[in-house]
């Protein structure tokens, strides 16, 4: 047996263990992307290094082996930052999206993607789902949203964009009288939060600090809710879409209070008062209060959903006695506008009715047409958990030319994106222990260095009988299932 410590912490592995191994016995965490127990140590990543305090060198955790008397730190800032540059070297030829560049840029976090894969799957309720959980007004903001969305959309490199803003206002127009959405009310928390404001930011916020189960009254100043959207003319935006999307806020048990006018009365002291928390979603302005919360009522009125949606969220943790949520979004690869000679061979697996539309005939061969640019994996994806862990930018700063974009590769059921391969070799020990006769390797040195199938043969025969296994090892979504996704 080995006796060492690990970040101050004595343990005790037997003879010929690793470090990598030593600090999980020490209860130590230590990133991998090239380690697996069935196929053991390969050191093309060397995420995993960790200092040795005596000599001060880098180890790579997952082949080093513990010795007698180490004393080994796991989580200084040298080690931080060799992690760090390992993460930018390899998101440098990362070529691939954590998000879809529709849903990163939607003020209210729609996931675009999903909700026209339901479309396309003739899934109406599924749609309908999704497009209220995330715009809470999908059929108002269907009529009155500017679709940034759209102007982002890759398809829009091609022919046309897809008419996302008429796919979430189509897909909620048959649920508005429905309850969709409201069977993921929380318990009730017994805590109450008071909101200055019947816009869409104080009403989304109301119906976000609902779902999580505290009581909602609203006030307005005015005689009814959302007041300005009233102004549009009725061909632009009819008053019945307006008013079943606030019924639904109201069918959570929130209480609009009209004709009154916060600040003189009642006072924002006595709201603060009777409630646990207090959203100002309005133009007022008040002295700060560790209980009072700011949504803003956006010309954009996406924006607007967005912001009282970021209220509720920062609501929701201080009466939870949480952490604030981040103000950053989370980590996003980002492929950025494709080059001409780059069109061809994107997303050729996913390319549908080029040059034509749908959407007024039949919608689902409208959302076909999505190139669905988002990742499959992008929970369990570990280059990107550890990039956020680390502190490398919401998106990252390349240093060199991003990588042309490479085809996906279809053998079945399974995808494999080149793009996103960090040439870990997991796949290729899998399939080497399996006995296939073809296999998969890699091909050329440095930078050109990639994986294929060996004399031309196809991805399908690469893979064979364990397919299955190396889209469930693979560290990234270079190999990912065709119709599986994460949520």
């Amino acid at each position: 047996m080995a006796r060492l410590r690990i970040n101050g912490k004595e343990v005790q592995v037997a003879d010929g263990a690793t470090l990598l191994e030593a600090a999980r016995a020490a209860g130590v965490e230590i990133p991998t992307l090239c380690w697996l127990k069935e196929t053991g140590a390969l050191t093309s990543c060397m995420i995993c290094a960790v200092r040795d305090k005596s000599s001060g060198r880098l180890l790579p955790a997952c082949a080093a082996k513990a010795v007698e008397d180490m004393d080994i730190d796991t989580d200084c800032e040298k080690v931080h930052e060799a992690r760090r540059e390992i993460l930018q070297m390899l998101l440098d030829e990362h070529v691939g999206d954590c998000e879809a560049p529709c849903s990163r840029i939607c003020p209210a976090g729609l996931n675009i993607p999903r909700m026209l894969r339901h479309i396309e799957k003739d899934e109406a309720d599924g749609a309908a789902r999704r497009a209220k959980l995330d715009l809470i007004f999908p059929a108002t903001l269907g009529h009155v949203c500017t679709a940034p969305c759209e102007r982002v959309c890759r398809r829009g490199q091609y022919d046309t964009a897809i008419a996302i803003r008429q796919s979430h206002c189509d897909a909620s127009m048959p649920f508005l009288d429905n309850t969709i959405g409201q069977d993921t009310r929380r318990m009730a928390t017994g805590l109450s939060v008071g909101i200055v404001g019947a816009g869409l930011a104080g009403m989304a916020a109301a119906w976000e600090c609902a779902l999580n189960g505290h009581a909602c009254k609203v006030y307005e100043k005015r005689d009814c809710a959302g007041a300005k959207l009233r102004m549009l003319p009725q061909e632009q935006l009819p008053s019945e879409v307006l008013d079943a999307e606030i019924e639904s806020v109201r069918a959570l048990g929130v209480e609009f209070v009209f004709n009154c006018e916060v600040g003189s009365e009642p006072s924002i002291a006595s709201l603060l008062e009777e409630h646990d928390a207090v959203i100002v979603a309005c133009n007022l302005s008040f002295t700060a209060h560790a209980k009072l919360f700011n949504a803003k009522e956006e010309v954009l009125h996406v924006r607007a959903v967005g912001s009282g949606k970021k209220a509720a969220r920062e609501v929701n943790a201080f009466l939870a006695d949480a952490p604030a949520p981040s103000p950053e979004k989370s980590f996003n690869s980002n492929i950025g506008r494709l080059q001409p000679n780059e069109l061809e061979g994107y997303a050729v697996e996913r390319r549908k009715n080029v040059g034509q539309t749908f959407l007024s005939a039949v919608p689902s061969l409208e959302s076909a047409r999505c190139l669905h640019c988002d990742c499959t994996k992008p929970v369990t994806c570990k280059l990107r958990r550890y990039a956020e862990q680390y502190g490398l930018a919401p998106q990252i700063s390349r240093i060199m030319e991003r990588p042309p974009v490479a085809p996906i590769q279809a053998a079945q059921n399974v995808l494999f994106e080149p793009g996103k391969c960090i040439k870990c070799g997991i796949c290729v020990e899998i399939v080497r222990a399996s006995g296939l006769d073809a296999g998969i390797a890699f091909a050329r040195r440095g930078l050109d260095s990639h994986l294929r199938v060996p004399f031309g043969a196809g991805l399908a025969k690469g893979l064979g009988d364990v397919a299955e296994r190396c889209v469930q090892a693979c560290p990234t979504a270079a190999l990912s299932f065709r119709d599986a996704e994460e949520s």
